[in-house]
């Protein structure tokens, strides 16, 4: 695919390794396909789109004065296996045991780490058959250790045991007009017996419900408002049962009780403290609301409200600088936040105080 700016013409300035071809000026970017799949053009527009913005703002978003800092007391990073590291990872999920799932979308597979960092195995390779993946971007863990993949490019959601042995997968229904699903994200409620997968390009949530193995009405629709959405991305569940969809275009947090009736918004467009440019990851945690933000390269901190209660500092107070960091997820048991730097191909892992 390209990436093209207001006036048509395709910016050479940044070029990936994967042939895609981008431009910084975030303003009026759109689209051009190129004769290949859907799959792969909507994967890497979701991708380096993040990755392009958060090149323009990393300067800025460093020079900021410490504010508010929601502080942590050791950080590290995961930079994948050595024969094979990240590229352009996406995800991460805490498993039982406080294993570490972590999505590397672009080879296609699944790694798995111990508590301590440790690699333990992979699985997941390219393709469309049982087991196989194309392109996934989101990825979650359930109480009794099943894991459900989001599989962007195959249009389903797959569910694979703590082993990575595959259990079966689940396409996501047609859209009446007849557009493809776009599985970007799933999210389990083990309490209600609920899946939330979100579908990029139709702006809708779908409602698995996981006692009947069926699929619910969807909650959602175009726009702007309540209820709606464009492009909902990554999402989590709160303790209580609240969905809380991200809306990297909307620059905001939506949230859902369990009925699927709207609650609040979180954020709002801007680059101050408080306020979300690019939203990409959410995370709950202690009646806390972590979300990620790739063009300020900066994780937020906000009560269930929506009120800002700072932005996650290093034991010196300082902001954490992250590469744009995508999905979010948290250990609590060792009080341990993990955020996706897809920048930067690794996994940055944070004890909070």
């Amino acid at each position: 695919m390209k990436l093209t700016g207001g006036n048509g013409r395709v910016c050479t300035a940044h070029q990936s390794h994967y042939g895609v071809q981008c431009t910084l000026c975030a303003a009026a970017v759109r689209l051009a396909p190129a004769p290949h799949s859907k799959a792969r053009t909507s994967f890497f527009f979701l991708l380096s789109f993040a990755f392009c913005v958060a090149l323009g703002a990393q300067g800025r978003a460093e020079s900021e004065p410490a504010f508010n800092g929601i502080r942590i007391r050791t950080k590290s990073v995961i930079a994948g296996p050595r024969d094979e590291p990240f590229s352009m990872p996406s995800d991460a999920a805490v498993g039982r045991g406080g294993s570490l799932y972590v999505l590397d979308g672009v080879h296609h597979r699944v790694v798995v780490y111990d508590p301590a960092g440790q690699f333990l195995f992979k699985f997941g390779s390219r393709g469309s058959g049982t087991g196989q993946l194309l392109f996934p971007l989101g990825i979650t863990t359930a109480p009794d250790g099943k894991v459900y993949v989001a599989d962007s490019g195959n249009h389903r959601f797959q569910i694979f045991t703590a082993n990575g042995e595959t259990l079966g997968a689940v396409p996501l229904p047609s859209t009446a007009s007849g557009a493809p699903p776009d599985p970007t994200d799933v999210s389990v409620d083990a309490t209600r017996s609920k899946l939330y997968v979100t579908d990029n390009d139709n702006h809708k949530l779908h409602v698995y419900n996981l006692l009947t193995n069926s699929f619910e009405q969807p909650w959602g629709s175009p726009g702007q408002g309540r209820r709606q959405f464009r492009f909902p991305f990554l999402t989590d569940i709160s303790n209580q049962g609240y969905v809380l969809v991200v809306e990297p275009i909307n620059t905001r947090v939506q949230v859902l009780n369990p009925d699927g009736k709207f609650v609040n918004f979180i954020g709002a467009w801007g680059v101050k403290p408080g306020q979300l440019f690019r939203p990409k990851g959410v995370v709950t945690f202690e009646d806390r609301v972590f979300i990620t933000d790739s063009y300020l390269g900066r994780v937020q901190v906000f009560d269930m409200r929506g009120g800002f209660l700072g932005v996650l500092s290093d034991f010196s107070g300082a902001p954490v600088q992250l590469a744009a960091p995508t999905g979010i997820t948290v250990d609590a048991k060792r009080r341990r936040l993990y955020v996706v730097e897809l920048k930067a191909n690794r996994v940055c892992r944070m004890d909070l105080e």
